[in-house]
């Protein structure tokens, strides 16, 4: 049993802390035993500049999203909540807290393993090694190019494609603690408080899967791995402070300016997908040479579009399934197309819900052919079977209960595991974890939920892009890279490991859009054996 110490500036904290702390309370392998709390906060820096402070008023009121992540709540009302409380006053310098020797060894008399920092300033000192596991703290952006605050405000303000977030064990050099866990979703190209909002909720999950690695992996074999993992070197990195009031109105002139600028944009080039093929090539060996497949017939809407390319190969004939998306709707169907080698004919919609539906993932079993899709909307994933293939199909029922992007399926030795993509909290993003889940049986099946879910937490990494492949007994995930924008590359992700207890991947080839020749994104990876099918992102 991990016994762990909160360090805080009060009981009322932000909503965000009250979900990390709740988590935490729910570990099996943990238990609260004492809560220091500071009678003398202060801020940890001098006061902002004032454009400064107008401007995150005035982006607090325009873009103030719930949840909100920087609500108040009081620690105590978590259920059963009954952790003692001990008042202290640090010893404050300039920047910096220190606890007296007094007040270590009130600390220490409760035999804490771990010391998790939700308040004070920067701490030094005998604190630091004072349990096993050291103290914990949140770094609110890239520590490696962001050192210092305010927290994930540079990353809009610099147009970064994406806000990362890191769990640390503190030193006392600032920001260079031993990375534990760590994650980035998207910047918000507008919004700071936005931004802000989600990254935050992001993390409040990290302490509670750290003490779950610790659990399932056992302490020393913990410890091994987070020593192997990357320890960021922020020496060439200065440490940042709010811009003084010049810098924050230019800074506020271009954001403003350069959104205008999106905005009008969007409103004159609306997005735009197409599905694309290519010769089938050496995977990791060549890039694909893709060409977009005409619609030489069933014309499309305007503003619809076709993406999400499946292609199945059956008594000797090549389909491909896709989403269609109707504009007028503002949803995706399914459509199939008969492959003719440079086009799509006897296109036809074969499944419409009143919810949308895409990422057409399907497979042969047994002489007949299945269906799962994407359905986040509905929050269930649904089965689907041919009837007649491959035009009249017939909803079998719930095939996971819980909502789920992208949904991929494959059979890896002995059981069928499922990856998608799921929100660990309401307000966080679809794009930035991909949890797996396993069963023994597809008829009726009992998903297991790997036990260090989500197994990939990494916006540039996360989401599936098509059907896991084998070349030979090596593992391949086809991903999408949605940093820069949605669906912007495709990384091909080697699984190096899997297991009821472990996962572990790594990127061996990236296939990047043709800037050049207006495609802004690609997001979909399949192939037969003499075809690889994709889809192409522009604004028209």
């Amino acid at each position: 049993m991990i016994r762990i110490v909160l360090l805080l500036d009060s009981l009322d904290v932000s909503a965000w802390v009250w979900e990390a702390v709740f988590k935490v309370s729910k570990a099996p392998n943990s238990k609260l035993v004492l809560a220091v709390i500071n009678q003398t906060p202060k801020p940890s820096g001098k006061k902002s500049p004032f454009l400064y402070r107008l401007y995150r008023w005035a982006d607090r009121k325009l873009f103030l999203k719930q949840p909100d992540s920087f609500s108040k709540k009081n620690l105590t009302s978590i259920p059963h909540w009954e952790v003692p409380e001990f008042h202290v006053k640090p010893i404050q310098k300039k920047y910096s807290d220190y606890l007296d020797s007094e007040t270590i060894e009130q600390i220490q008399s409760y035999q804490p393993d771990l010391i998790l920092r939700f308040g004070f300033r920067i701490l030094r000192g005998k604190i630091l090694k004072l349990t096993r596991f050291g103290v914990w703290s949140y770094h609110h952006g890239d520590i490696e190019a962001y050192r210092g605050g305010p927290p994930c405000f540079w990353e809009v303000i610099r147009q970064e494609e994406t806000t990362g977030v890191v769990l640390q064990q503190l030193t006392d050099k600032l920001d260079d603690g031993q990375v534990l866990y760590q994650s980035c979703s998207q910047t918000d190209p507008l919004s700071v408080q936005r931004n802000a909002n989600k990254i935050f909720w992001l993390s409040a999950s990290f302490m509670a899967r750290v003490l779950k690695q610790i659990e399932v992996m056992g302490e020393e074999k913990w410890k091994k791995t987070i020593s192997e993992n990357h320890k960021p070197d922020p020496r060439h990195s200065p440490i940042l402070t709010p811009p003084d009031t010049g810098e924050m109105l230019g800074e506020w002139i271009n954001l403003w300016g350069r959104n205008f600028a999106r905005k009008i944009k969007e409103v004159f080039r609306k997005p735009h997908w197409e599905i694309t093929y290519a010769s089938k090539v050496k995977i990791r060996e060549e890039l694909p040479a893709f060409q977009v497949i005409s619609n030489s017939e069933n014309k499309l809407k305007k503003g619809g579009f076709r993406a999400d390319p499946f292609p199945l190969e059956k008594d000797g004939e090549t389909w491909v399934f896709y989403e269609e998306f109707d504009p007028d709707l503002k949803k995706g169907k399914l459509g199939v197309g008969k492959w003719m080698g440079s086009q799509l004919v006897q296109n036809c919609i074969i499944l419409e819900e009143s919810h949308h539906l895409s990422y057409p993932f399907v497979w042969e079993d047994k002489e007949q052919v299945f269906l799962i899709a994407e359905s986040g909307e509905a929050g269930k994933i649904f089965r689907y079977r041919a009837k007649k293939f491959p035009y009249k199909w017939e909803k079998l029922g719930v095939f996971f209960e819980g909502e789920g992007y992208d949904p991929t399926l494959f059979r890896h030795k002995d059981r069928y595991w499922l990856f998608l993509n799921q929100k660990p909290l309401p307000r966080t993003s679809p794009f930035v974890e991909l949890y797996a889940y396993w069963t023994w049986d597809l008829e009726n099946p009992q998903w297991t939920p790997h036990t260090l879910n989500p197994i990939v937490s990494d916006v540039r990494s996360s989401r599936p892009a098509g059907k896991i492949f084998s070349e030979g007994d090596r593992l391949f995930r086809p991903a999408q890279d949605s940093g820069k924008r949605y669906g912007y590359r495709i990384k091909i992700q080697e699984i190096l490991c899997l297991s009821e207890t472990e996962y572990s991947e790594m990127t061996v080839q990236i296939i990047s859009p043709d800037e050049s020749m207006g495609s802004l994104g690609t997001h979909t990876f399949n192939f037969t054996q003499d075809w690889i099918f994709s889809d192409s992102y522009s604004r028209k």
